[in-house]
């Protein structure tokens, strides 16, 4: 198999289309089919099945994608250690991070782009099982991710502590106080992220054998969404403290500490060990360690 046919089975097995695949790659349709042809004979498996005139991965063309994605992404580590050479000076850097994240990742995006302004950062969002993958798989550089999230070929370096807090209305009960307990919480109707989240998961690893006695009145999908049921009146809430700064510096909401220890969530920045050697996630390495405010509130 060659390169250039394994770029035109990626642009494929990407697109889900030889039509767009051919389009993408600036070629005609009949030249991607002719190298898909090439490849399968060349392979000896078929690589796709042909359903309603739509190509779909076999399970070995499911192999070949993972196998592609990380060919190309090294070709790429490749290119961008030349560009190490040059200083940096161009290049792309590729961050990923969940929804609490991206404020922590905005500080850190902004002190790099003020040291490599010829470099171009691309923020992603997704899960936290979903971040680990992209990772893995080289489809991301760098990534801020909660530190339950563990994986062998993960290399780590501890990044900032995420305390969760109360959030109440400026109406409610709680709106002048400083901190509520654990067992204040049992009382109130609660409002969480969905249980599948890493928030909920580590607030509940915290709380142990007292998350049963918890009221839990609604379960939201963002910590938008979060803060608005809070602002109505809906109950109370629980986030990481980053991602109320603003309502609690408007006066939209109030914000309390959990009074008992140990509900300060650690996000480490995470990469491939493959790449510890890689001039750019040295410079983001670097940036991380020295980030203004780290006394304030990172690890």
């Amino acid at each position: 198999m060659t390169l250039n046919q394994l770029r035109v089975f990626e642009a494929v097995a990407r697109t889900g289309s030889f039509t767009r695949a051919a389009e993408t790659l600036s070629v005609t349709q009949p030249a991607v089919t002719l190298q898909i042809r090439q490849l399968e004979r060349d392979c000896g498996v078929q690589l796709f099945e042909r359903i309603r005139r739509r190509p779909r991965l076999t399970d070995a063309g499911s192999v070949l994608q993972d196998y592609t994605r990380r060919i190309f992404a090294l070709v790429d580590e490749a290119s961008r250690h030349l560009e190490g050479a040059r200083g940096l000076t161009s290049g792309r850097l590729r961050l990923v991070t969940g929804p609490t994240g991206s404020a922590y990742a905005a500080d850190l995006i902004a002190v790099f782009h003020r040291r490599y302004p010829g470099i171009h950062v691309v923020l992603g969002l997704d899960t936290s099982e979903r971040i680990v993958q992209r990772i893995l798989t080289l489809s991301d550089d760098v990534a801020l991710v909660g530190e339950e999230q563990q994986h062998a070929s993960l290399a780590r370096l501890p990044f900032c502590g995420d305390p969760l807090v109360v959030i109440v209305g400026p109406g409610h009960p709680w709106a002048r106080r400083r901190t509520v307990s654990v067992r204040e919480l049992a009382d109130v109707a609660l409002i969480t992220r969905e249980a599948v989240s890493t928030t909920r998961r580590f607030l509940e690893a915290r709380l142990g054998s007292a998350t049963r006695r918890l009221r839990v009145a609604m379960e939201l999908g963002s910590n938008d969404a979060i803060k608005r049921a809070v602002e109505l009146g809906a109950g109370v809430g629980i986030v990481s403290q980053e991602v109320v700064r603003t309502e609690v510096r408007t006066g939209t909401v109030r914000a309390l500490a959990i009074r008992e220890r140990g509900f300060v969530h650690r996000l480490d920045l995470v990469y491939h060990k493959d790449r510890a050697d890689s001039p750019l996630i040295a410079a983001v390495r670097e940036v991380a360690r020295t980030l203004p405010g780290r006394g304030r509130r990172r690890v």
